[in-house]
């Protein structure tokens, strides 16, 4: 029996020995995320005062789809904290959804809405020191630490909210029946910035309204929620579909009918595929269109990291390279931006040889397959 329980016990102990060295060899760390998310813990993210909302009552939800489809009822409120892109035509959908009754909350460093009289102007100190920051809603004064060097002109369509002795931080507007509220400093939000000095006391205020719902936008930090292919279609419509599908399957089956693989013979399609690449391959070499072809292959190789990663396909060198570096490795990425930095050069020269094509081919296949398995 000693012998049988020393045997138990020297099992157990190597098998700690052993969980306790793999774990020190091989620590698991936290994948890295994108800044500003909503669900993301580590300190470039916003969960911390996301989940305070939600404890005192409030329903935040994550927005994954395009400004279009934004929800019709009013009395709603849209978080968006520093977006990687927001188009002209999403600014309209986002204006068009506030102006029916809801409310735009904005956090943005770098402002680019030409609708909205919230226009900037670059201070001279640039230090991003500690400053006393002063607003309606700011009893007595608060310290923050603002790192952007720009600020607010005074307009007499906006309302200032937060302010510093070098001017305006942040400010309202109403647009129709709703309002939009735009701060310059989205890195308050985060869980590294919104326990120094007063960020929370400041912004705290400003985040928190009667609203049915706070939506924020989750879309613009490329996170995509598609909706089905069906989702377009009315439920009506669905239904009497649905029933006249099964009613041609009743009909086909009580006449009997019996259906199998159509074949086709090999030496037709194989001659058949080769003959068509060659012509078109041949056409294009007569007619010059060496960089018209690069142009279909760029196209193709955009698509697909809008399916794969959700970039947008006019999206520039840089934000791309910084999307890859979250999902390939140094090597691939480098190569990627090797190609990236090719097709500028190829767009920007007079004349693009076949040799060209051919050099900067070769490199488009390698990214498209590595896209393809993502």
């Amino acid at each position: 029996m000693d012998s049988l329980r020393t045997y138990r016990v020297g099992i157990a102990v190597a098998t700690l020995l052993l969980v306790i060295v793999g774990w020190l060899i091989v620590k698991p760390t936290a994948e890295p995320l994108p800044p500003y998310l909503a669900s993301s813990a580590q300190p470039s993210g916003i969960k911390a005062v996301l989940v305070l909302l939600e404890e005192k009552g409030k329903q935040v939800k994550e927005w994954r789809q395009p400004m279009r489809f934004l929800p019709t009822a009013t009395g709603q409120a849209m978080l968006v904290v520093e977006p990687e892109r927001l188009m002209p035509e999403e600014q309209i959908d986002i204006l068009d959804w506030v102006s029916e009754g809801n409310d735009l909350i904005l956090f943005h460093s770098r402002p680019e809405w030409e609708d909205l009289p919230f226009h900037t102007k670059y201070i001279r100190d640039k230090e991003n020191q500690e400053r006393n920051i002063q607003g309606p809603l700011v009893q007595g004064g608060f310290m923050g630490k603002a790192e952007t060097s720009l600020r607010f002109v005074e307009d007499d369509d906006m309302e200032p909210l937060l302010y510093d002795d070098q001017g305006i931080l942040g400010g309202r507007t109403v647009v129709g029946d709703g309002s939009v509220t735009f701060f310059l400093v989205p890195e308050w939000l985060t869980n590294q910035k919104i326990d120094r000095l007063s960020h929370f006391e400041a912004i705290w205020p400003h985040v928190q309204g009667d609203w049915s719902v706070l939506w924020v936008d989750e879309y613009h930090h490329g996170l995509l929620e598609k909706p089905g292919f069906l989702a377009i279609y009315p439920g009506w419509l669905i239904a009497a579909c649905m029933q006249l599908g099964i009613l041609l399957l009743l009909y086909v089956w009580w006449r009997g009918k019996r259906f199998g693989p159509v074949y086709t013979l090999r030496e037709w399609t194989v001659r058949r595929g080769d003959e068509t690449l060659l012509a078109v391959s041949s056409w294009y070499e007569r007619r010059g269109l060496a960089k018209d072809a690069l142009r279909h292959r760029e196209a193709y190789m955009r698509q697909l990291l809008y399916d794969r990663w959700g970039v947008h396909q006019r999206a520039d060198r840089v934000e791309i390279v910084r999307y890859a570096k979250t999902r390939w490795t140094n090597q691939e990425v480098e190569k990627f931006a090797h190609l990236l930095e090719r097709l500028e050069q190829a767009k920007s020269e007079g004349r693009y040889s076949p040799k060209s094509l051919l050099a900067d081919s070769l490199l488009l296949d390698e990214i498209t397959k590595r896209l393809e398995k993502e």
